[in-house]
């Protein structure tokens, strides 16, 4: 019955992304179900553990104990003893991913998406007098399109025939979440870091063409990044500044003292500059020589994230060969809408 209800359990795990690819169910609504899910997993398994554990009966005989006690012998289990198997998997814990909640994503199995991208906007008009026909027409504005075309993501992981048959986690039912962890790592540093050459992302970090300077060579101070804060809120009012929490301490340690220690107090407490949600990743680059971008500021939503296909992973047996090769592969590629939307904090 157990089994039964584990079974029901897996099926359920495997149904919900695709509930959310359908529009069926929200994302905050499957992450809820996926942290119930997986307690009651845990719940069941562990009442089948505690099933199969087998009774023993032990002598307790007084004079049994006491003649060991006289002859001082040592008793040892000689591997006799039991071992208890744990049947739940632990995993490595991995850095946060919280960028990409943040990014937006265009799904469908299309070799390329191209969105319209209207930039440059149109000029700043001018005043004419009653009557005026002189006006020029406008020859700034652009309708363009930011093309985001979907590169083969892969990782293959060999198991052998004994982890698969004889141990005592369903390694299998768990593939599906390692993996969909490793993607999700990989592709949160993808969009952070990716240099734009090859096949990789055109990250956040890459290729900025608004800046604002450090004031001081080869440092990066608190009013540096008040300074980035407000650059970005002269043109939005939902923008997040990523950067590194090696730089956050850096700029925490900052002893100048008087209006900065208002702002560190604010960036200590609600993690926000000037009302700007400051985001901490270990993705972001850390290094402060001089031409380092040590923050980025900008709207998240305008980071396009193409995503063809969820994780596909494939079996593959070979002749003389008792390993099994899940092969997990996913299409996806992601790039700065447009770049001109996003403000890095440059050191000099």
């Amino acid at each position: 019955m157990k089994k039964e209800e584990l079974l029901k359990i897996d099926i359920e795990l495997r149904s919900l992304s695709e509930k959310v690819k359908d529009g069926s169910m929200k994302s905050d609504e499957a992450q809820k179900r996926l942290d119930e899910l997986k307690l009651q997993k845990r719940e069941i398994e562990q009442q089948i553990a505690q099933a199969n554990v087998p009774t023993e009966e032990r002598s307790t005989s007084m004079e049994d104990i006491k003649k060991a006690m006289i002859e001082k012998r040592a008793i040892t289990l000689n591997g006799t003893g039991a071992i208890n198997q744990i049947r739940e998997l632990a995993k490595e814990l991995s850095q946060k991913r919280e960028v990409l909640n943040l990014v937006r994503y265009f799904y469908g199995p299309n070799a390329s998406t191209n969105i319209p991208v209207w930039s440059p906007t149109l000029a700043v008009p001018g005043a004419y007098a009653e009557g005026a026909t002189n006006i020029a027409v406008d020859t700034q504005a652009r309708l363009g399109s930011k093309s985001i075309t979907p590169h083969a993501f892969v990782s293959i992981l060999p198991v052998s025939a004994e982890a698969l048959t004889l141990g005592s986690v369903n390694l299998e039912s768990e593939l599906p979440m390692i993996f969909a962890d490793a993607f999700a790592d990989g592709f949160a540093k993808q969009v952070i870091q990716g240099d734009g050459t090859g096949l990789n992302f055109d990250g956040l970090f890459n290729g900025l063409t608004e800046n604002v300077n450090c004031a001081n060579a080869g440092a990066v101070r608190m009013n540096d990044l008040v300074n980035l804060a407000l650059k970005v809120r002269d043109f939005t009012d939902d923008a997040i500044i990523v950067m590194s929490p090696t730089i956050y301490a850096y700029i925490i340690s900052d002893a100048s003292g008087g209006v900065a220690e208002l702002y560190k107090e604010e960036l200590i407490r609600n993690k926000t500059i000037e009302g700007v949600r400051v985001l901490l990743t270990g993705y972001a680059p850390s290094s402060v020589t001089a031409g380092s971008t040590v923050a980025v500021a900008g709207r998240m939503s305008d980071y396009g994230f193409g995503l063809a296909s969820e994780v596909q992973i494939e079996p593959i047996k070979k002749v003389g060969d008792t390993n099994t090769y899940f092969q997990a592969m996913v299409f996806g590629n992601g790039s700065k809408i447009i770049n001109k939307n996003f403000f890095g904090l440059l050191t000099v």
